[in-house]
């Protein structure tokens, strides 16, 4: 730096004096070069604002993403889709107690409605997994009728931010694990009528094309089909009540950012 220093030292405030015999750019009581002192400064104050700049644009951990998905609600909730939302939400949670009730072993769930809508799905899960072995193709239907509700959740989450739905999908989840119970449960009895039975040489041939007869026949567990019944009965049951309390508190915070006068909390 050219010339004399007049300024207060800007590490320790030292004012130089005329007869103070350091160089002129060096401040006379701590030692330090001005320029390169305020050079340092400079950079450091410049680096600060870019790691702030960075933090406030930055991603938030996958957990806080993940959280806020799963409970993302808009700043403005239609009072219309609020109550067909209500509705829904108590349509699913009667239909549930339905469906958590019926006796495993008597295979009512099968004769609903859904079960109908399920079966295309899960007949397409044949398809879907016969490349990957015999074994894989009698497991895909079951499968991926379970599997198919779960992905559609994740889309309603993360590309339509509209967990409500997801939560339904969640509950399709439970009553499709519950729709495979009696089917596991049938493993050994092969009682239960299946697609495509339009002779009796088909009946006949049922122990051949029974999912979870070759499945559990495979690996010897056979006798294990009542349990496992049992447990996917519990899980699809347990899927259901979760769908319930996310859905019945997604809805809880909708109501507070209702549209409207009436509905809105002040």
């Amino acid at each position: 730096m050219s010339g004399v220093w007049n300024d207060p030292c800007p590490k320790c405030a030292y004012l130089r004096r005329p007869e103070d015999a350091s160089a002129p750019g060096e401040c006379p009581r701590c030692g330090v070069y001005y320029e390169k002192f305020l050079q340092r400064r400079a950079r450091a104050a410049m680096a600060a604002e870019h790691a702030a700049e960075r933090a406030q644009f930055a991603q938030p951990p996958w957990r806080a993403r993940l959280w806020g998905a799963l409970w993302y609600t808009p700043e403005r909730v239609d009072q219309t889709a609020f109550v067909g939302r209500c509705l829904v939400l108590a349509a699913i949670v009667v239909w549930g107690v339905w469906f958590i009730a019926q006796p495993v072993a008597e295979g009512r769930v099968m004769y609903s409605f859904l079960h109908n809508v399920d079966l295309a799905f899960h007949e397409f899960g044949h398809l879907l997994f016969m490349p990957f072995g015999e074994w894989m193709m009698f497991l895909g239907g079951s499968l991926f009728q379970c599997l198919l509700p779960l992905m559609l959740a994740a889309y309603f989450v993360f590309r339509q931010h509209q967990p409500f739905s997801a939560a339904v999908c969640l509950w399709w989840c439970g009553q499709n694990v519950i729709d495979v119970a009696p089917y596991i449960a049938d493993a050994r009895a092969l009682a239960l009528p299946l697609v495509g039975e339009w002779s009796e040489e088909m009946a006949q041939a049922r122990a051949l094309r029974h999912d979870w007869h070759n499945l559990l026949a495979a690996v010897g567990a056979l006798h294990l089909d009542r349990s496992l019944a049992g447990l996917a009965q519990m899980t699809g049951a347990l899927l259901m009540l979760t769908s319930w309390v996310w859905g019945a508190l997604l809805l809880r915070m909708q109501y507070r950012q209702l549209s409207g006068d009436v509905f809105v909390e002040r």
